[in-house]
């Protein structure tokens, strides 16, 4: 639905450049000091370590460890979201729907269908929530599930049968689409859900029920599944 800055679900390269900027000036405004170079080792080296981890895990890696050691050392009194968001903004402007997508959300409303969003990212999904809200998407969506705070991540099911029981759907009337094969489709097979591949250049996985090209060809599968 959204593109990824540079295929990443968080602030990179010159993005994380800017984004340690804003957060040490977010450091300051709340009565703490910090030098930019201080932020790695404080804060983005032992992230790190914790998010390679998140895949044996199963969960998305704790920031809030981390953002306390830097309360700790800068004297700041900034909150963990007020922090990250800081870090996340310069990249969140960056973030764009993918052509066709608020097209498609539009029309699969006007089929009656309940549209919820269950995505892995790293950070606070408020964040992400505020950008889709910004491009006119979240008016489309039911609901919105994020893995870093539902404290479960796809290819585990339990955030896609939460999903599921929030708006109430059975497995048999539910659609899984996402375009990771290794992550959204086996989630949505492992959850009893039919499955829909967005085509990418994924690293494989389970076969989906059918594939698109691009998000904009979704609602004429579905209506045609329909019938």
């Amino acid at each position: 639905m959204l593109q990824m800055a540079g295929g990443r679900g968080f602030p990179h390269a010159r993005l994380d450049w800017r984004g340690r900027q804003a957060m040490v000036h977010a450091i300051a405004q709340q009565g703490g000091r910090v030098e930019l170079e201080a932020l790695e080792n404080l804060v983005f080296e032992p992230w790190r370590e914790d998010y390679e981890a998140r895949e044996d895990r199963g969960r998305e890696a704790d920031w809030a460890p981390h953002l306390e050691r830097l309360r700790s050392a800068t004297g700041s009194r900034a909150s963990d979201f007020d922090l990250l968001a800081a870090w996340f903004g310069p990249y969140g402007e960056q973030l764009i729907p993918f052509d066709g997508a608020a097209r498609a959300l539009q029309e699969l409303q006007e089929m009656n269908l309940k549209l919820a969003v269950v995505s892995n990212v790293p950070l606070p999904g408020e964040l992400y929530a505020n950008v889709l809200a910004r491009h006119g998407l979240r008016q489309f969506l039911h609901q919105l599930f994020f893995s870093y705070d539902f404290g479960s991540r796809k290819p585990s099911p339990a955030i896609l049968r939460h999903a599921m029981m929030a708006v109430t759907a059975d497995p048999e009337s539910t659609v899984m689409v996402g375009d990771r094969r290794d992550r959204d489709i086996a989630a949505g097979r492992s959850a009893g859900a039919r499955t829909v591949w967005v085509r990418s250049q994924d690293g494989g996985g389970p076969d989906a029920d059918a594939s698109v090209g691009a998000l904009a060809e979704l609602p004429m599968l579905l209506e045609q599944w329909r019938r």
